[in-house]
């Protein structure tokens, strides 16, 4: 078994690129409702297509947790859950807070009970976007990363095999039977299958075995088949197909890619923005919120249309992200593990 290596700088850029899709997303769908201009009838449901930055995440998270965690000489649950416990919740509960304090004294109040304050804090499923929208999206990662510290106690192999099985058996039951509360439909969720399809992708790197020769192959298939569901209609099939076998093939193409080609300049240096992006989902609502009344305020701002303040304020949003990750979440993370290496922490800001 040939050794993994400790930086993917493909999956660090497509990290990158799967962030600001969201942002993209959001921020159009933002100005567009508040009555800014479109220049084509199709402009939002291009725009629509950012969503599936959070398939490619799911996927990733699969793959990264894989080729992270340490499983010689034997697999450690509780220190898994432990890193990534310190990983997830403490910046979000930073930016949490920045929601409250905007929405309390300066913006519109939230209409939420405590009891949903404290399922948001907690990523509960049904009230994880509470506070922070997008983090509808942790409480399946959560839901994950105990699936996965539970499973891989059993190895490495053993433990995907059950694991993918597990969650196969779940989604059909999910299929089946209408699941009758937010947890339920979170286990039952077909999206759990692309956290399976990127640790398989995992697993076959560890293995020696990935097809690396195929790279601009599965690459070419993976566009092939996101146009393919753009023209027929995002809605029309289950988003875990139309978008999570696509985002499956491009972190397939993208790693073997790195495997057999290297890394360019260019993707090392976009790649760099991937650490950002746990930052840059989190506060990226926030920011547009406050890019909103600012051009509610200013009237030269306000005949402008959605898709050039769309990219003005992802762009804003991209570059306050990058600040806040070195400002505050890198910070954090160091004194939260400081006695892990640099490889070590290099490894902790990807898995995320």
């Amino acid at each position: 078994m040939e050794p993994t290596p400790s930086t993917f700088h493909s999956i660090q850029l497509l990290r990158a690129l799967a962030a600001l899709l969201v942002v993209l997303f959001h921020t159009h769908t933002a100005f567009s409702e508040a009555g800014s201009d479109l220049l084509f009838g199709d402009e939002e449901y291009v725009f629509a297509f950012g969503a599936v930055g959070v398939h490619i995440f799911f996927v990733i998270s699969g793959f990264i947790m894989v080729v992270t965690s340490r499983f010689e000489p034997s697999f450690q649950p509780f220190e898994f859950m432990r890193r990534r416990l310190l990983r997830i919740y403490p910046v979000y509960w930073i930016c949490a807070a920045l929601y409250l304090v905007y929405h309390t004294f300066l913006g519109e109040p939230y209409d939420i009970s405590v009891e949903q304050i404290a399922g948001a804090l907690l990523l509960w499923p049904g009230y994880a976007s509470s506070i922070v929208g997008p983090a509808w999206t942790l409480a399946y990662e959560m839901f994950f990363y105990l699936s996965f510290a539970l499973a891989m106690a059993l190895g490495l192999t053993r433990g995907f095999v059950v694991l993918a099985a597990t969650f196969a058996i779940l989604i059909v039951l999910g299929l089946v039977f209408d699941p009758g509360s937010p947890a339920l439909h979170l286990a039952t969720n077909s999206l759990l299958a692309e956290f399976v399809g990127g640790m398989a992708i995992g697993l076959l790197l560890k293995r020696n075995v990935l097809p690396k020769w195929r790279a601009g192959g599965w690459i070419a298939l993976a566009i092939g088949l996101f146009l393919g569901g753009a023209w027929y209609g995002f809605s029309r099939l289950p988003s875990a197909m139309v978008w999570g076998v696509p985002s499956i093939l491009l972190v397939l193409g993208a790693v073997c890619s790195e495997l057999q080609h290297g890394a360019g300049k260019v993707t090392r240096l976009l790649g760099g923005l991937g650490d950002s992006s746990y930052s840059l989902y989190l506060v990226h609502i926030l920011l547009i919120t406050l890019a909103l009344e600012v051009w509610k305020m200013v009237p030269p701002l306000i005949g402008s249309n959605a898709l050039a303040m769309t990219a003005i304020v992802s762009g804003l949003c991209v570059a306050l992200a990058e600040m806040f990750h070195r400002g505050v979440e890198r910070p954090l993370l160091r004194r939260l593990n400081p006695r892990r290496s640099p490889l070590s922490q290099r490894q902790s800001e990807q898995a995320s």
